[in-house]
């Protein structure tokens, strides 16, 4: 791929697709319904979802009402779940296109029902028991209470029973363990008061691939499907990385000894003479700051490492290229993926900013271009939208 864009990511939706099916084997009997959240964690909800109709998933989950109806403004018909609150403002758009929401309180319910009722449309719901995460949801003491104000409540539909466990260790975890226990108990007790079982879905991608069980009726996988995972679950299961990041260098210039670099004069030459490159992305773009602080940043320019050095600044950033002599201004630079036999995975960069790989992807900006490939060739990114 020639570089022409100042900062992009490649998307392989290929690998998508892959590690897509491997998660479906890996769920055995249950529904994989992707969360795309975050914007897909930085990938381009829009692509990734019209790969999963394409492969024939039943429903999709998302963070909040803005990212349903963007997906629904793209073309996107699958069921669509709002995993996160909402707000009765919101609520309307929701019903016009058909997009289920997590109900997770007695109050909630009967105002989503008034706006339903309102409407004269009925609104699917999934109730959250929170066993244990304690963000949002309804205790499990409270759930058969709340269950039944929603069956009382004729504009609303229950489609679904819900929990999300808070240890990224999954079932290594024995406090994984105690959720899921109070979740199932929580569902035969609904189930016993209602005469019907709802649809029980928990699994993240963590549980799953730890081995939740009994598994549920659907699982929610988000980042493992983009070949993420924390390192200690997620090698010996083979799904493969689908973003990679890339920019090119823009500015070449030899520096004396002790000439300070960036802002602060953080990083400060030490030979004789030193050839720094300049690339034109930063922190706007989702390069954290602190990769140039901690002195163990790395980026791939012709199969070779190259420090980062200096502050990482808004718009760009500086490398040290002095060691590969034939280095140019247009050289593609990798901050993520394979350049030759060396490689720098989301999981490196994450180590040496000090935070998790969901952050580093998540937080990639809109100037980042993304661009789709299934393994051959490329294309790019369609359009913005012109709505929310």
């Amino acid at each position: 791929m020639d570089s022409k864009h100042r900062a992009w990511a490649e998307i392989n939706l290929g690998a998508f697709r892959r590690n897509l099916r491997r998660t479906r084997k890996q769920a055995g009997k249950a529904a994989v319904w992707p969360v795309l959240k975050a914007n897909a964690y930085g990938h381009g909800a829009i692509a990734i979802a019209r790969a999963c109709a394409e492969e024939g998933v039943e429903r999709l989950g998302v963070g909040d009402s803005r990212e349903a109806i963007q997906l629904r403004y793209s073309g996107v018909e699958l069921p669509l779940l709002v995993l996160g609150t909402v707000i009765n403002a919101e609520v309307p758009d929701l019903l016009e296109h058909n997009v289920e929401v997590g109900v997770h309180s007695e109050s909630r319910v009967h105002a989503l029902g008034d706006v339903a009722r309102e409407h004269g449309k009925t609104l699917g719901v999934h109730l959250k028991v929170d066993t244990g995460m304690g963000r949002l949801g309804v205790r499990p003491e409270a759930v058969l209470r709340v269950a039944g104000a929603i069956a009382a409540e004729p504009a609303l539909q229950l489609r679904g029973l819900m929990t999300h466990y808070a240890s990224s260790q999954g079932t290594f975890d024995e406090f994984t363990h105690g959720q899921h226990a109070l979740f199932l108990a929580a569902a035969a007790e609904v189930s016993h008061e209602l005469g019907a079982r709802p649809t029980l879905h928990s699994a993240n991608s963590a549980a799953l691939y730890t081995n939740l069980h009994p598994i549920g009726d659907a699982v929610r996988p988000g980042i493992s499907l983009f070949g993420i995972q924390p390192e200690n679950l997620g090698a010996k299961v083979g799904l493969e990385p689908v973003l990679s990041l890339r920019t090119q260098i823009v500015f070449i210039k030899d520096i004396p000894a002790a000439t300070p670099v960036g802002y602060e004069g953080c990083w400060t030459s030490h030979l004789s003479k030193t050839r720094i490159a300049t690339l034109p992305i930063g922190y706007n773009d989702g390069i954290p700051y602190r990769v140039g602080l901690s002195g163990n940043g790395q980026v791939l320019v012709r199969g070779q490492r190259c420090p980062l050095i200096g502050t990482v600044s808004m718009d760009y950033c500086t490398i040290d290229i002095t060691h590969v002599t034939d280095a140019s201004v247009g050289d593609v630079v990798t901050l993520i993926g394979k350049d030759g036999l060396e490689s720098i995975s989301t999981c490196d960069v994450a180590r040496v900013a000090g935070t998790i790989p969901y952050e580093i992807t998540c937080r990639l900006g809109s100037r980042v271009k993304r661009c789709y490939h299934e393994d051959l060739g490329f294309k790019e990114a369609s359009g913005n939208m012109s709505k929310p």
